[in-house]
């Protein structure tokens, strides 16, 4: 889970969970909820409201995501940046493309969870509080790029 940090833009910052073990899907007849972005859907864009964490922070942050990475060292894996997803929305190690406000494109995965990030939200780990800071809440459009390794 992330847990906010006192600032007015709402940054948040990992703290110590569980691994994720399940990956949530969908199996049968049931219709998928309005807010579910199907891992099969692709080069589709859907708005997302995007907000920015840090692995450490002076409330208990860990460094270690929900999926049990360590990330206080690094801020990407295989060259795509960490985020946090709402695993009943986009399953944990879901690759996509972040396209942010100014239009700038982030390669991304999804493999940290946070208390905050239900629905449509995103939160993008960040390499420092500056950044983050910088960063801010905004609107972007994500694109399912691939579906979960662990499914």
């Amino acid at each position: 889970m992330t847990a906010a940090i006192a600032i007015s833009i709402a940054l948040t910052c990992v703290e110590a969970t569980s691994a994720v073990t399940a990956v949530s899907g969908e199996t049968g007849n049931h219709r998928t909820p309005p807010d579910k972005v199907p891992s099969e859907t692709t080069q589709e864009w859907r708005t997302f409201e995007a907000t920015a964490y840090i692995a450490l922070c002076d409330t208990g942050c860990t460094g270690i995501t929900a999926t049990g990475l360590d990330v206080r060292q690094h801020i990407t894996v295989d060259g795509r940046r960490v985020v946090a997803t709402d695993p009943d929305v986009i399953a944990m190690g879901t690759t996509l493309t972040i396209r942010l406000a100014d239009g700038t494109e982030i390669d991304a995965i999804a493999l940290d969870t946070g208390g905050a990030i239900k629905g449509r939200k995103v939160d993008v780990l960040m390499a420092n509080l500056h950044d983050a800071k910088q960063f801010g809440r905004q609107t972007v459009e994500v694109r399912i790029d691939g579906a979960s390794g662990a499914e």
